[in-house]
């Protein structure tokens, strides 16, 4: 089983990678495809539906290796942590905050604002993460 876990481990970083590098380069790169005019927009475009999609299923590994790592390795007995029950807070707030961008309240939502909630919840995901599991 821990050769199961340190796989499941590995893919849960690696797709929690992949996230925080998707959360830091579309603020930047989403103004200057804007800056650029329709060029830019027709250019760069598809690269930032792209990387957005790829960010959403990386959100759906990260939960899903994580449930799997869970039931492996701990019990119910990990809620009681607090920092656990931390992380999994944020980790709801960046579940909630997607399916909130598809709903026709999200596109009243300056995008500055929902980068700022989404890399927030993402920064104390990883902080709880380490308190909880160390």
């Amino acid at each position: 089983m821990d050769d199961v876990f340190r796989l499941l481990l590995f893919i849960h970083i690696g797709a929690l990678l992949f996230a925080a590098a998707t959360n830091i380069i579309m603020p930047a790169l989403v103004p200057r495809m804007m800056a650029l005019g329709a060029e830019g927009r027709a250019t760069l475009g598809p690269l930032t539906r792209q990387l957005s999609i790829n960010a959403r299923l990386s959100l759906a590994v990260l939960v899903t290796t994580g449930l799997l790592m869970v039931a492996i390795r701990y019990d119910a007995g990990l809620w009681s942590n607090p920092w656990f029950a931390a992380k999994m807070a944020c980790v709801a707030a960046i579940i909630l905050a997607l399916v909130i961008g598809f709903t026709p309240w999200g596109k009243s939502i300056p995008p500055k604002v929902f980068g700022l909630v989404t890399r927030l919840a993402l920064i104390g995901t990883i902080f709880c993460a380490v308190l909880a599991f160390n």
